[in-house]
């Protein structure tokens, strides 16, 4: 019985362990499979996020709230903009100072978010 949950905790460490490219949640009755490049943002709804992924007309509903699903994806690439968004900057195709814009849909940038946003921006340029 201690080798089981011996194998259980390294799997669950493995599970969190930043070297994957994608993570499984729960929605609507399925586990999908998510991988970190198609997610174009995230929007946090009391304890729901919706992802918004690429090739994906609707976004992905999952039952947790935005500070639990971002906190499993990977920092290089993804930060918080707004209390109610996280954005990928791989996916940013234009920012003004109150907004950024990503495919066809616009972020609002959060004034308590701002500086520390343009300051990454800045590692980048």
């Amino acid at each position: 019985m201690h080798e089981e949950s011996l194998v259980i905790a390294e799997s669950i460490a493995a599970a969190n362990s930043p070297k994957h490219d994608f993570v499984f949640i729960k929605s609507e009755y399925k586990i999908i499979k998510v991988r970190f490049d198609e997610i174009l943002f995230c929007e946090g709804m009391k304890d729901y996020t919706q992802i918004y992924m690429n090739g994906r007309p609707q976004p992905v509903l999952t039952l947790q709230n935005l500070k639990n699903f971002s906190s499993r994806l990977p920092e290089s690439d993804f930060v918080r903009v707004h209390r109610s968004y996280v954005v990928s900057l791989n996916h940013i195709e234009t920012i003004s100072r109150n907004e950024i814009s990503i495919g066809k849909k616009v972020v609002p940038i959060g004034n308590s978010y701002r500086n520390d946003f343009f300051k990454i921006i800045e590692l980048y340029s």
